[in-house]
């Protein structure tokens, strides 16, 4: 009996520690933060407009990047909020072009529509008494399209434009250490009147028209983070 009310002590204090060291761990001290992560774009099928001339655009899903540097609050019973500045870029090929509905594929497109994104965000996490802290954020800030979408014979869209844009994101972190952080998050961004301008044909023959449209991206990736 004496011996087995000493290891249920033992393993009680065992878990006592184990619980400290998770609160210690998920209870990270305010300050600065540097984090990348990789991540898989998808563009939403996109369509750009004008009088009588539609273009709707399939591109493949591609691996993009983003780099930030951020600061961390003192947390409260909520959890933590922290405030970064992000960099992100996407390129995604083209896969198909659908031009007022004649398809085009295959070898009749080419090009891709790369995206580049400044952003600031504001993250709140969620306290969870463990090493796994899930979080939510929204960023504004500005995106930059470069479209290169060919398509036919001449046709094509090759110009740039930058514009208001605006991101939310859901996450969970995972700590790894007091300085190391991993992350899974997914990201949803949209753009707001991308203005890019079109040579082809269409109502009236050959012409450059101007092409109207938003542009939305889901992307689902992993990052680490790390606390100066």
């Amino acid at each position: 009996m004496k011996k087995s009310v000493i290891t249920n002590s033992n393993f009680i204090a065992a878990l006592a520690f184990v619980g400290i060291q998770a609160v210690s761990i998920s209870s990270a001290h305010a300050g600065w933060y540097t984090e990348s992560s990789i991540f898989q774009s998808d563009v939403d099928d996109t369509s750009l407009t004008s009088d009588g001339r539609d273009v709707e655009a399939e591109l493949d899903e591609e691996i993009g990047f983003s780099t930030a540097v951020g600061y961390k609050f003192k947390g409260h019973s909520l959890g933590a909020v922290r405030v970064d500045l992000e960099y992100l870029n996407t390129d995604n090929d083209n896969e198909e072009i659908n031009f007022n509905g004649n398809i085009f594929n295959g070898s009749a497109v080419g090009g891709s529509l790369e995206t580049e994104a400044l952003f600031l965000n504001v993250i709140q996490e969620f306290n969870t008494g463990s090493p796994y802290i899930p979080y939510v954020g929204v960023g504004v800030g500005l995106v930059n399209v470069d479209s290169d979408l060919r398509y036919g014979p001449v046709a094509n869209i090759s110009d740039d434009d930058t514009v208001f844009g605006y991101n939310f994101v859901v996450g969970l972190d995972v700590k790894l250490s007091k300085k190391f952080t991993g992350f899974i998050e997914y990201r949803y961004l949209e753009t707001n009147d991308v203005d890019l301008d079109r040579l082809g044909g269409g109502p009236g023959g050959l012409a450059v028209t101007s092409q109207s449209g938003d542009i939305q991206i889901d992307t689902i990736g992993v990052g680490l983070r790390y606390s100066f």
